[in-house]
């Protein structure tokens, strides 16, 4: 019997690209493999000859609510939103699991599902798209240590990491407490306990080596593989496209992927102004943002969709969110970069390629002004040392061959 291997990817389309290229790569290697992943992605994924399993969250509805949060008070009231869908979509994984998996996850929703690893005996293989492993080299998805406060900056690092994996617990903890003791007839599980089951439990950072190197700290069942890519190959460019970018000088691009915009239309005027003054051309992404005009200039394209290893690489520069799937594309195209972060790990991509080179400064999306694009526009696709360095490391990166590393890393640890 063919070993079986689930792999979660509850997330948008950058969390489930990879997913999907490691799970075609698993199942070349003669494992059975079973995506589960939001039920709006089944056609894709089941057309990439994956057998798949549907969620019935609303990965949309969900960023709707959370990009609508401005403050600390709306935020709580979202987690308070979300705890029927947590519970739903821990019973639905909690169903596809059978004892002896392999279970293969991103360790933000480890805490939902802890039960059912007990329970079935389940092999459990952390993938993540984010340096959640703490470290005293850098403080992961908290902003850096403020110069003001009176902490050794390795302290505040290792703090840092810890914070982050407590407040994953404090999201999702209650949950899958409630499924363990409702559904499993398992005592309440502690922080302590899972703390320490994430600490031994081996995670593989899908990211470039070159953008994050390994920490001196981590253990050796910690491992850095690198970025997974989708090719895409049969999708066809249209002819409009093709025409467009046949027309002049390289554009730009902008788009923010699949993050909401509470006001698209001023976000779409803020954004063809500072491109006005710039005098780039440019290819505007509608997106889940929802931005773009009737009548939009002649020298801006507007793109409904693109695959990123296709665009990128003809683009002067890119101007995105900072996703951690849309950053990996910026970077092995070797072009500079402009992020925009609005939530979740995004500005720490930002603050990354900032300080690696790729990229000017981050610009927070509630701080985005006309003129700041504008200035990081022109910045981008001027400054011959941005250039160089983007150029320097999308080498590196192309060079790589992450999703050969990462299945070996897998084989190693399941052998």
């Amino acid at each position: 019997m063919l070993m079986r291997i689930v792999i979660i990817a509850a997330g948008t389309w950058g969390d489930v690209r990879p997913n999907v290229v490691l799970g075609q790569g698993l199942k070349h290697e003669g494992y059975e493999v079973i995506l589960v992943a939001a039920e709006k992605f089944r056609a894709w994924i089941e057309g990439r000859g994956l057998s798949f399993v549907g969620l019935s969250l609303n990965i949309q509805a969900l960023l709707d609510e959370l990009t609508n949060n401005e403050n600390l008070l709306q935020a709580v009231k979202w987690m308070r939103k979300i705890a029927p869908t947590a519970e739903q979509m821990g019973k639905e994984i909690m169903d596809v699991i059978r004892d002896g998996d392999v279970l293969l996850m991103n360790e933000a929703g480890v805490a939902l599902v802890n039960g059912v690893l007990e329970a079935k005996k389940v092999r459990l293989i952390l993938i993540n798209m984010q340096p959640y492993v703490p470290t005293a080299e850098f403080s992961g998805m908290l902003p850096p240590l403020p110069n003001w406060v009176p902490v050794p900056t390795p302290v505040y690092n290792q703090w840092a990491g810890n914070f982050v994996r407590r407040s994953q617990w404090w999201t999702m903890g209650k949950y899958g407490n409630h499924l363990r003791t409702q559904n499993l007839a398992l005592s309440k599980q502690t922080w302590k306990n899972h703390r320490e089951m994430l600490n031994r439990t081996p995670s593989l950072l899908l990211v470039s080596p070159h953008v994050i190197p390994h920490p001196s700290d981590w253990q050796s069942h910690h491992q850095i593989t690198g970025y997974l890519f989708d090719q895409d190959v049969e999708w066809t460019p249209p002819q409009d496209l093709l025409d467009f970018l046949a027309d002049g000088e390289k554009p730009i691009y902008i788009g923010f992927g699949s993050m909401r915009d509470r006001k698209p239309e001023a976000t779409t005027r803020l954004v063809l102004e500072a491109v006005k003054c710039t005098g780039n051309r440019a290819i505007l992404l509608s997106g889940w943002a929802g931005m773009g005009a009737e009548n939009m200039p002649d020298d801006v394209f507007l793109l409904n969709f693109a695959p990123h290893t296709w665009l990128f690489p003809r683009m002067a520069a890119v101007i995105h969110h900072g996703g951690a799937g849309t950053t990996a594309a910026g970077l092995r195209a070797g072009i500079p970069s402009v992020i925009v972060p609005i939530i979740a790990d995004q500005p720490f991509w930002g603050r990354r390629i900032h300080e690696l080179g790729a990229g000017t400064a981050p610009i927070p999306h509630n701080k985005l002004t006309v003129e700041k694009l504008a200035g990081a526009i022109n910045s981008a696709t001027s400054n011959a040392l941005i250039k160089r360095c983007a150029s320097e490391l999308g080498d590196k990166i192309t060079s790589e061959n992450g999703l050969k590393n990462t299945i070996d890393a897998i084989l190693n640890l399941l052998s």
